[in-house]
């Protein structure tokens, strides 16, 4: 863990920041009865990627001030950022692949891979996951000559998350419709480069050349909600981090995503999330402790 700072969240590097080099990959298989995949039961966000693969049993993930229960068959996605922590280990059989962003660019200038983690939780079929078992097995099999065989495992684990998107696409049928795609995509990661300076749906649509209207047309079909939804909603995923982790007074966690007036913000937040900011700092400090 890096040292805690109470105007910062801390970031928590796992097991890939032992291997000292940005383009790390880990695969681990949790047996039944295992302790935990992580050394910490605290709240906690990490700088890489997690994709957990659970076979067999049961877990409970806390992902970005959700929680994710995953029975028999299931993916659970963890973005670099997203606040988690185990709740309960269960009584689980698991795969835990870990990896950073440099070790999947090092290999392909194809970042399509990066939509199936806009998903937090896909139940898997029995024979999705028996589809994906062999990736699985080959992984775990090069990675035993990790050093000589990096690329070997970057090309099966890209192909894995291509049949791993397939899965997503079949069961959310908006994701079926390939005209809009791109264009979300890019417009999700616009979004998070800029959400804290740029508020605006005519931001977003200028610097994808299309129309406001459009780009709202396009959010629509794909997610069933507005453009304006999707930024407020990355603002008040930022709020709820900062309120969560830092001591920082309200208005200037306010002050940090871009609200210079503290009333309009505590209104803002409200709005989105039913309760005052102090009221939500207090509430989810008290649901962790529980």
């Amino acid at each position: 863990m890096q040292e805690s700072s109470k105007q910062h969240i801390p970031i928590y590097n796992g097991a890939i920041a032992s291997k000292g080099h940005p383009d790390a990959f880990d695969i681990v298989k949790l047996a039944f009865g295992q302790d935990r995949y992580e050394k910490t039961n605290h709240p906690h966000r990490h700088d890489h990627y997690t994709l957990l693969i659970l076979c067999e049993g049961s877990t409970k993930q806390f992902i970005d001030f959700k929680a994710y229960e995953a029975k028999d068959a299931a993916l659970l996605f963890i973005q670099p950022g997203q606040v988690h922590y185990e709740v309960n280990p269960g009584y689980a059989s698991m795969y835990v692949i870990t990896f950073t962003n440099e070790f999947m660019f090092s290999y392909t200038a194809n970042n399509h891979w990066t939509q199936a983690f806009n998903t937090n939780l896909l139940p898997l079929k029995s024979e999705e996951l028996g589809e994906l078992l062999p990736f699985l097995y080959l992984l775990q099999q090069e990675f035993s000559a990790f050093k000589q065989k990096k690329a070997i495992i970057a090309l099966l684990f890209l192909a894995m998350l291509e049949k791993i998107t397939l899965f997503i696409a079949s069961h959310n049928p908006t994701e079926n419709r390939k005209r809009y795609s791109k264009l979300m995509h890019q417009f999700m990661e616009l979004v998070e480069t800029n959400f804290l300076t740029e508020t605006k749906v005519t931001d977003y649509a200028a610097k994808l050349f299309i129309s406001a209207g459009h780009l709202n047309d396009i959010v629509k079909e794909m997610s069933g909600t507005n453009a304006k939804a999707v930024i407020d909603e990355r603002r008040v995923l930022e709020a709820k981090r900062l309120l969560f982790w830092t001591q920082l007074p309200i208005r200037e966690v306010g002050w940090k995503i871009g609200f210079e007036d503290p009333a309009y913000f505590t209104r803002f937040f409200k709005k989105h999330t039913g309760k005052l900011p102090a009221a939500f700092q207090r509430d989810i400090q008290q649901t962790l402790q529980h």
